[in-house]
């Protein structure tokens, strides 16, 4: 579609017309090129193309360019009120656009909800927004959300940092070492942070590191990260205990944060033993009855041959499913670490014991 004044605009909507190859840096007047990107297109061709339209415009003129957006001629700005007007909120109230708003409003979204950071990063969801929403939006790109993203990330830390250096509560930590799934080399340590907020008696925790703990795990490599941790949140006067597992590192890492802050009460409380970890070290020995341990492994052979991904046996058990108008549960499988993950494995394959059975 072209719009007045652009006899130099490539053929948007044509199934012929060339396509953005790559977005270029461009030093040349900002007054003027603020409201466009250059692009080199995939005919070795340079183009202006409108960061309000995305129509496309010669290079060569600068007064084109300028004409398109002051008179203007560009349909997204047509419908742009003045910066200072503003409209009706739905509850009435006076609304006024604020795109620096609007952005961390996307960060959030993005980080709440673990979308991509090229969520919006689409002409076509832009032209959706201008032309249904709000004509003074502009294209938000995947770098510009990532930054806003870590600017909240950065704002979110430094509050934690600045409540920790002014709480007169004591802290307590638990931390772990998470492997990486699927198999893939490398691991990561996790440090969360639980206290009682002195104005209001509620129970906090944030996670405070989330950092890749490469191996040897040592003892004293595990008690540099965590000393490094607790200085980065001014938190080296305020630990009563920290919480691990009973492996050896942990206890060895304890000893040596023993020696450098001298806890409170002797340190008769600076290491806590997982009480999770405990109950499920007694839970998996129990498993191991070898009656009960026979009767798990064929249950699981069973789950495995009915519900492996892509195999026939699978699409036909789910046929059978639909057609007695029966849900087809997704298995839960039984992890070492987690004790009541074998309950949940055979609870949901008693869910459909009619099934199964008839499918066997």
């Amino acid at each position: 579609m072209a719009t007045q004044g652009s006899s130099s605009t490539t053929g948007v909507g044509s199934s012929s017309a060339p396509t953005i190859v790559e977005i270029l840096p461009c030093k040349r007047n900002p007054e003027i090129w603020s409201h466009y990107n250059l692009c080199k297109m995939s005919d070795n061709t340079q183009k202006a193309q409108c960061i309000h339209c995305f129509n496309f415009y010669s290079t060569s003129s600068n007064s084109t360019l300028r004409a398109h957006f002051t008179h203007p001629h560009c349909v997204a700005l047509k419908t742009t009120p003045e910066p200072s007007q503003p409209s009706m909120g739905r509850d009435g109230s006076v609304f006024v656009y604020n795109p620096d708003y609007l952005r961390e409003q996307f960060a959030g979204l993005v980080i709440s909800r673990g979308l991509p950071f090229n969520h919006f990063d689409h002409e076509e969801t832009t032209t959706v927004f201008q032309n249904t929403m709000q004509p003074r939006y502009n294209h938000v790109s995947r770098s510009t959300l990532k930054r806003d993203a870590m600017k909240l990330w950065a704002t979110a830390k430094q509050l934690i940092i600045d409540g920790f250096l002014n709480l007169n509560a004591r802290v307590n930590i638990t931390t772990d070492v998470w492997s990486a799934g699927h198999g893939l080399p490398g691991s990561y340590l996790c440090v969360t942070a639980h206290w009682i907020e002195p104005s209001t008696w509620q129970m906090m925790k944030r996670v405070i590191a989330f950092e890749d703990f490469p191996i040897p795990h040592t003892g004293g490599r595990l008690a540099r990260m965590l000393r490094n941790t607790f200085v980065r949140f001014n938190l080296e006067d305020k630990v009563l205990s920290i919480t691990l597992d009973n492996a050896s590192n942990n206890t060895n890492a304890i000893d040596k944060l023993k020696l450098k802050y001298d806890p409170p009460m002797e340190g008769r409380f600076y290491h806590s033993r997982c009480v999770a970890h405990i109950i499920n070290l007694v839970v998996q020995e129990g498993l191991k009855v070898k009656s009960i341990n026979a009767i798990k492994e064929s249950f699981k052979t069973m789950l495995k041959d009915v519900f492996k991904s892509g195999s026939t046996n699978y699409s036909k058990y789910i046929r059978i499913c639909r057609e007695a108008d029966k849900l087809a549960y997704s298995p839960n499988w039984d992890v070492p670490t987690r004790w009541n993950s074998t309950y949940h494995m055979f609870q949901s394959g008693l869910k459909q014991k009619a099934t199964l059975m008839y499918f066997l």
